[in-house]
């Protein structure tokens, strides 16, 4: 099955991904971060996603036409890329409380791989999330994803060659770090548009 209309999106992902939020949410809130900054990203970030998603999910639902999404189209926006933000700061997280090194990666160069991070955002999370402007099926999910592994596997294999090439003339791990994401990033976010298209075929 490939995309649906906005009519057909389906009530339980919004109830799934809010539930996970919710959770989310009060993990933050009860773990304790020897950061207090960061905690309190983390902390208003998990309310941020809790009230936006299911505004704009219902907005890319209920508002697609008339009068009305003409007059929201510049809060969509917002929460859109909003939420793009807040799935960086989720990963962020998620890195955090596994105990990964690269949490500090996340954390100390939040613009470049901010910026990468947007390269699969838009093709890729949203269409997860349900809230991007054209509404993929589970069916059609299935495939985006495939092709995004399959991306995401062949950048990570640019990525160790390169690494095993030209690690020792690019000098400190966190570059050859921030070269290696970058590669596995834009393999997924080809991955992801291939699959767009192939679904538009």
């Amino acid at each position: 099955m490939g995309k649906s209309k906005s009519e057909s999106r389906s009530l339980l992902r919004l109830i799934f991904w809010e539930g996970m939020a919710l959770a989310g949410f009060l993990h933050v809130h009860l773990h304790p971060i020897a950061n207090p900054f960061w905690d309190l990203n983390f902390f208003y970030n998990a309310l941020f996603f809790l009230l936006a998603y299911p505004i704009l999910y219902v907005y890319r639902w209920k508002f697609t036409d008339g009068c009305l999404s003409t007059i929201l189209w510049p809060l969509s926006f917002l929460f859109s890329w909003g939420l793009g933000v807040s799935g960086y700061l989720w990963m962020t997280y998620i890195l955090f409380v596994s105990g990964s090194p690269y949490y500090f990666s996340m954390m100390n160069h939040v613009i470049i791989l901010g910026v990468l991070f947007a390269f699969i955002y838009f093709p890729l999370v949203q269409p997860i999330l349900g809230t991007s402007k054209n509404y993929y099926t589970l069916g059609a999910l299935v495939g985006v994803l495939f092709y995004s592994a399959l991306g995401c596997l062949l950048g990570f294999l640019l990525g160790q060659f390169v690494d095993h090439k030209f690690g020792a003339s690019i000098g400190l791990d966190s570059r050859r770090f921030l070269l290696w994401l970058a590669l596995i990033l834009i393999g997924t976010a080809i991955g992801a548009l291939v699959a767009k298209r192939g679904e538009k075929g």
